[in-house]
């Protein structure tokens, strides 16, 4: 899957690349940089920085902003959304998308798009409430 994504893409298969997608793909919604390279003991981490802006270049890979305003890497997928917690910065994939590919919005057909949906987990509200009532 890796090698084909690399290679629709035009981007010549390398063992860093492969390796560096998989741990993404792996990581999911932990593929903060610094796991990336936590998680890339051979892969020197200059090639892990010039490989991430290349695949992001190349809309392989976007960036979601995460947990204390750490980005997060996920696989570009246009059948992948996510809920990110306001509070604690927590970010959940989720399976529901309100987008058809081949719609037309305003005039202009969807390609392609990425959600990211703002609310308040279930333990921020809790926290807030500080009620008896709510388990995790």
């Amino acid at each position: 899957m890796i090698e084909k994504i690399l290679k629709n893409n035009n981007l010549k298969v390398t063992n860093q690349r492969i390796k560096i997608l998989n741990i993404i793909n792996e990581l999911g919604c932990n593929s903060t940089l610094k796991n990336i390279i936590d998680n890339s003991n051979d892969v020197d981490t200059s090639t892990i920085y010039r490989t991430i802006k290349t695949l992001e270049d190349r809309n392989i890979i976007e960036e979601i902003s995460g947990i204390n305003d750490d980005v997060i890497y996920v696989i570009s997928d246009s059948n992948k959304h996510y809920i990110k917690c306001i509070k604690c910065n927590s970010i959940k994939e989720i399976d529901i998308c309100p987008i058809e590919l081949d719609d037309y919005i305003d005039g202009y057909k969807i390609i392609s798009h990425s959600l990211v949906i703002d609310g308040i987990c279930k333990r921020c509200q809790c926290e807030e409430k500080t009620s008896l009532l709510c388990s995790l």
